[in-house]
Parts: C-alpha cells; structure tokens; sequence
C-alpha cells in the first residue's frame, strides 16, 4: 500500500474539487487529452495487424499515463505538488457529474419532457434512446448510475489505494481506451480487442466489490438483503462480465425491474422503475462513493500498511 499522509490529503482535496467545481475546463481536462492521444493512434491505425497495433497502442498509452502521474508525484509534497496531484487524481473519478446528470434527467421525466430525455440519453447510455418510454427512460439512467459506480469511481479509487496516483491513471486511460475503441463492430473490433480485454480485467475486482457498497448504503435507504439476493441471481445476464454486479445489487435494493431491451433484464419479480427511483439510486451510490472514500481513509490511517 502507498497510501500516507500526503495521499491522503491530496485524496480530500480531489473529492472537494469534485464536489464544489465538477469536471475541469475541457482544455485541461487530463481525461481530454487522453482521448485525443487515443485518437491519434486510432487515426492512424493500419489495415492489417490491427489487434497488434491495438497491443501497442494500449502499451503506449497507458505507459503514459503512469509517466504522467510519477511526474506529478515528482513534484513533490508542497503546496504546489498537493494540489496538482489532487487535480491529476480528481479528473480520474466523477461523482458530481454524474449523480447530477442523472437528477437532470429525472426532473425531466417528471416534467412529461420525453424527447429531451431521449436525447440527453444519447450522452448518458450506450443504447438506441429513440424510442424509450418513461420506463426504460428511468431504467437507462438507474443502470448507467450503477455501471458507473463502478468504473468512473470505485476502480479509480481502488487502484489509486493499490498504486497511488500512477495506478489511478493507468486505471482510467484503460477505460477512456474502452469507451473509445472497445467495441465488437468494425472498425473497431480487432484495433480495440486489448482494450476491452484490459478493461474487463481491470474492473473485475471492483466490480465483485461494488455489491459490499451498495449493501451497506442500502441499510439506509434501501434494501440490503435484496440487493445481495438480485445480485447473485442476476449479476450474470448482461453482456459485460462486470457490468451485472453493480447493476443488479442497485435493482435489488430499490427492488425495481431494470431492462434494457433486447440485452437483459435484472430484478424481474420487481415494477417498472418510476422517475422518483433515479432520485433513490442517486442517494445510494452517492452514499456507496462516500463509504469507499471512508474506507481507503481508514485503510491508510493503519500503520501497518504504510511505509
């Protein structure tokens, strides 16, 4: 473990960054230039080779990413070295963004505003939003609050506990390179096969954590024998490996049915979900992102794993 002192200041520091301003301006977002690095290699991907092109690209990039955060770390312990590295670490998980883009939607929902919901989904989830009804509209934005509990804020947490500010990095340029080419459809499907693969891989332990979250958040606002019964029945009918975890322990403790047509369905013995669910999933994986800062705080107040 590397968490100290320092780290763990620079910790508090990023989630009041996160918190009282939200995402960095887009020109120095560090997640921004990640993409474009990405894109860079996609523009000039080759026509064959291409899954070992997309070897080297995950290599490089992620290399990268690493390099940048023992720069930061290089810096120092000052005033200075605290809040860059906090700014590094912020810019690796979201939680204001995303809970707020979700209340968003939900007061839309509850104005009747269906196709400004059905639009602003199109940035939200990964699925044909065009025809969603109110039901699916709220199930879209409950599973995508879920699904990101996980990968846009406990893995970025847990690998910055395991490695610091360089693993946090590495951990979400895997999943910029994902969410960039790691689709099984052409282009795509042989230039991103490393990166879904690695990102599979990188959320596999977080993901098998996240229930542990939302059960004990769930105490106070939900369901929490619920939540562990949904997830193990339920935790293997989506398409991604790791997806199905945080998904399905969220449906079992708002005990609602979450769909997405045609792929899965979670919590089937529940009702449809209504816009006042995105509300109560919102506060559970708000709650859920607090006790995993709480407990890389308690994690690293231990002395035996500092050093």
């Amino acid at each position: 473990m590397i968490i100290m002192d320092f780290w763990l200041r620079v910790l508090i520091l990023a989630v009041l960054f996160d918190i009282l301003f939200g995402e960095p301006p887009v020109f120095i977002h560090p997640v921004v230039w990640m993409g474009k690095l990405i894109g860079l290699f996609e523009r000039r991907a080759p026509r064959h080779h291409r899954r070992l092109y997309g070897l080297f690209m995950v290599i490089f990039c992620v290399g990268a990413a690493v390099l940048a955060g023992l720069l930061v770390i290089s810096l120092g312990e000052g005033l200075l070295g605290l809040v860059i590295a906090a700014f590094f670490l912020k810019s690796t998980f979201s939680i204001r963004m995303l809970l707020v883009s979700a209340l968003g939607i939900k007061k839309d929902l509850d104005r009747g505003r269906i196709e400004k919901v059905r639009s602003d989904l199109k940035t939200f989830v990964g699925r044909d939003t065009s025809k969603l009804n109110e039901y699916q509209s709220a199930s879209a934005v409950i599973e995508s609050v879920a699904e990101s509990f996980v990968d846009g804020i406990l893995s970025p947490l847990f690998y910055f506990l395991l490695f610091g500010l360089p693993g946090a990095l590495a951990f979400r340029m895997i999943n910029t390179l994902d969410s960039m080419v790691g689709y099984k459809k052409e282009p795509f499907i042989d230039i991103g096969y490393a990166s879904a693969r690695l990102d599979d891989l990188a959320n596999w332990v977080p993901a098998r954590l996240s229930p542990v979250f939302i059960s004990i958040a769930s105490v106070f606002s939900g369901k929490p024998l619920e939540a562990i019964k949904t997830c193990i029945h339920d935790h293997d009918k989506t398409a991604s490996p790791n997806s199905g975890w945080s998904m399905a322990a969220v449906a079992g403790a708002l005990e609602v049915r979450l769909e997405k047509v045609g792929y899965h369905v979670l919590g089937t013995e529940y009702d449809n979900p209504q816009p006042f669910h995105i509300n109560k999933a919102v506060k559970l994986v708000g709650f859920s992102s607090f006790l995993v800062i709480a407990g890389i705080f308690l994690i690293g107040k231990v002395p035996l794993v500092r050093f």
